[in-house]
């Protein structure tokens, strides 16, 4: 069950993943300028730079999740998915640092990483109580 709610989170975040980038890709509404107070301080200058690794990184590394825990009998979904929680955290962080402000999309990232993190973590905590209850 836990398996099949990890992997479904996965797809849904891949799908967003995509959706942002080809948003971003596009140029218009609030990506029309990239922000000039980030230019030099992000590791991004550019918002095509930003949703090309965000659609490789997440939505890739999302939708792999989501198709080795829908397809495969491995645990590895739980890894992948604990994984991109907290690189998704991070990322989501780095602007915090760097610029020192909060942004909303920020806290919804900081949202939707966290929920990551913490779905992986409790798949690797049913297994291990799975293996006990054999044992």
């Amino acid at each position: 069950m836990i398996k099949t709610i990890v992997s479904t989170y996965s797809f849904l975040l891949s799908l967003g993943a995509f959706y942002l980038g080809i948003t971003m890709l596009s140029g218009q509404g609030m990506f029309a300028e990239f922000p000039p107070e980030w230019s030099g301080v992000m590791p991004f200058g550019s918002w095509a730079a930003l949703a090309l690794f965000g659609m490789i990184v997440f939505g890739g590394g999302n939708a792999a999740a989501a198709a080795i825990g829908w397809f495969k009998d491995h645990r590895a979904v739980f890894g992948i998915a604990a994984f991109l929680g907290a690189f998704c955290l991070a990322c989501t962080l780095m602007p915090v640092f760097l610029i020192g402000e909060w942004y909303l999309p920020t806290v919804y990232l900081f949202l939707a990483g966290m929920l990551q993190l913490l779905l992986g973590a409790l798949g690797f905590i049913s297994l291990k109580s799975k293996k006990e209850v054999l044992h």
